[in-house]
Protein backbone atom coordinates (compact mmCIF):
# COMPACT_ATOMS: atom_id res chain seq x y z
CA UNK A 1 0.00 0.00 0.00
CA UNK A 2 2.89 2.32 1.08
CA UNK A 3 4.47 1.79 -1.75
CA UNK A 4 1.42 2.70 -4.46
CA UNK A 5 1.13 5.81 -2.52
CA UNK A 6 4.53 6.57 -2.92
CA UNK A 7 4.95 5.77 -6.63
CA UNK A 8 1.48 7.55 -7.10
CA UNK A 9 3.23 10.86 -5.50
CA UNK A 10 6.67 10.29 -7.89
CA UNK A 11 4.19 10.21 -11.05
CA UNK A 12 1.81 13.44 -9.88
CA UNK A 13 4.97 14.88 -9.34
CA UNK A 14 6.67 14.32 -12.24
CA UNK A 15 3.57 15.29 -14.27
CA UNK A 16 3.17 18.30 -12.16
CA UNK A 17 7.48 19.42 -13.11
CA UNK A 18 6.43 18.62 -16.91
CA UNK A 19 3.29 21.03 -16.69
CA UNK A 20 5.54 23.49 -14.93
CA UNK A 21 8.37 23.50 -17.19
CA UNK A 22 5.22 23.41 -20.14
CA UNK A 23 4.04 27.10 -18.78
CA UNK A 24 7.17 28.15 -18.44
CA UNK A 25 8.15 27.52 -22.13
CA UNK A 26 7.74 31.02 -24.55
CA UNK A 27 4.74 31.15 -26.03
CA UNK A 28 4.50 34.73 -27.75
CA UNK A 29 7.35 35.53 -30.12
CA UNK A 30 8.63 39.68 -30.44
CA UNK A 31 7.58 39.23 -33.99
CA UNK A 32 4.40 38.94 -32.70
CA UNK A 33 3.19 42.77 -32.00
CA UNK A 34 3.88 41.59 -28.42
CA UNK A 35 4.00 45.97 -27.32
CA UNK A 36 2.28 49.08 -28.38
CA UNK A 37 3.74 51.92 -30.08
CA UNK A 38 2.56 54.39 -27.69
CA UNK A 39 4.51 52.51 -24.71
CA UNK A 40 7.39 52.40 -26.64
CA UNK A 41 7.47 56.32 -27.04
CA UNK A 42 7.08 56.06 -23.25
CA UNK A 43 10.04 53.44 -22.99
CA UNK A 44 11.75 56.22 -25.19
CA UNK A 45 11.17 58.87 -22.99
CA UNK A 46 12.12 57.15 -19.62
CA UNK A 47 14.97 55.73 -21.59
CA UNK A 48 16.27 59.55 -22.26
CA UNK A 49 15.70 60.73 -18.88
CA UNK A 50 17.15 57.76 -16.94
CA UNK A 51 19.31 55.39 -18.68
CA UNK A 52 21.07 58.00 -20.94
CA UNK A 53 23.81 58.78 -18.71
CA UNK A 54 25.43 55.33 -18.75
CA UNK A 55 23.59 54.03 -21.81
CA UNK A 56 23.47 54.59 -25.71
CA UNK A 57 20.24 53.31 -27.28
CA UNK A 58 22.90 51.40 -29.77
CA UNK A 59 23.64 49.32 -27.49
CA UNK A 60 20.35 47.64 -27.40
CA UNK A 61 19.73 47.41 -31.34
CA UNK A 62 21.19 45.90 -34.08
CA UNK A 63 23.59 42.50 -33.50
CA UNK A 64 24.84 43.83 -30.01
CA UNK A 65 21.00 43.17 -28.86
CA UNK A 66 20.48 39.68 -31.26
CA UNK A 67 23.82 38.21 -29.69
CA UNK A 68 22.83 38.52 -26.32
CA UNK A 69 19.17 38.03 -26.26
CA UNK A 70 18.25 35.78 -29.51
CA UNK A 71 16.28 32.89 -28.62
CA UNK A 72 16.10 33.74 -24.85
CA UNK A 73 12.51 34.66 -22.95
CA UNK A 74 12.05 38.72 -22.68
CA UNK A 75 12.29 37.68 -18.95
CA UNK A 76 15.71 37.35 -19.00
CA UNK A 77 16.36 41.27 -20.05
CA UNK A 78 13.48 42.21 -17.51
CA UNK A 79 15.55 40.50 -14.62
CA UNK A 80 18.80 42.53 -15.57
CA UNK A 81 16.57 45.68 -15.89
CA UNK A 82 14.89 45.25 -12.91
CA UNK A 83 17.12 43.92 -11.16
CA UNK A 84 20.27 46.08 -11.78
CA UNK A 85 19.29 49.22 -13.20
CA UNK A 86 19.86 51.98 -12.38
CA UNK A 87 23.34 51.34 -11.45
CA UNK A 88 23.20 53.81 -9.06
CA UNK A 89 19.20 52.94 -7.38
CA UNK A 90 18.86 49.06 -8.69
CA UNK A 91 15.00 48.56 -9.21
CA UNK A 92 13.95 52.59 -8.57
CA UNK A 93 11.68 52.66 -11.87
CA UNK A 94 8.38 51.74 -11.42
CA UNK A 95 7.39 48.20 -12.67
CA UNK A 96 5.40 49.62 -15.98
CA UNK A 97 8.88 51.70 -16.81
CA UNK A 98 11.11 49.05 -17.13
CA UNK A 99 8.62 47.11 -19.21
CA UNK A 100 8.22 50.20 -21.66
CA UNK A 101 12.06 50.41 -21.57
CA UNK A 102 11.62 46.92 -23.13
CA UNK A 103 8.82 47.66 -25.69
CA UNK A 104 11.62 50.61 -26.47
CA UNK A 105 14.15 47.88 -26.82
CA UNK A 106 12.03 46.09 -29.32
CA UNK A 107 10.71 48.71 -31.08
CA UNK A 108 14.92 49.69 -32.01
CA UNK A 109 15.02 46.69 -33.37
CA UNK A 110 11.94 46.97 -35.57
CA UNK A 111 9.75 44.80 -34.34
CA UNK A 112 6.13 45.00 -34.69
CA UNK A 113 4.17 46.99 -32.44
CA UNK A 114 0.46 45.23 -31.62
CA UNK A 115 -2.69 46.38 -29.99
CA UNK A 116 -2.05 45.15 -26.35
CA UNK A 117 1.05 46.46 -23.89
CA UNK A 118 3.81 44.49 -22.58
CA UNK A 119 2.59 43.22 -19.48
CA UNK A 120 4.78 44.69 -16.36
CA UNK A 121 5.75 41.17 -14.57
CA UNK A 122 8.39 38.35 -15.14
CA UNK A 123 5.87 35.99 -15.80
CA UNK A 124 4.54 38.37 -18.96
CA UNK A 125 8.01 38.54 -19.85
CA UNK A 126 9.01 34.75 -19.64
CA UNK A 127 6.06 34.22 -22.12
CA UNK A 128 7.38 35.94 -24.77
CA UNK A 129 10.87 34.76 -26.43
CA UNK A 130 13.35 37.10 -28.56
CA UNK A 131 13.80 35.51 -32.24
CA UNK A 132 15.21 37.61 -35.65
CA UNK A 133 12.90 39.57 -36.89
CA UNK A 134 10.89 38.18 -39.63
Amino acid sequence: MIKRVMMGLVIAGSSIGIVTAAAQAPTKSTNDGVYTAAQADRGKKTFGDKCTACHEPSRFSGETFHESWDNKALKEIWDVASGTMPEDNPGSLKQNEYADIIAYFLSLNEYPAGDAELQPNASAMAAIKVEKKK
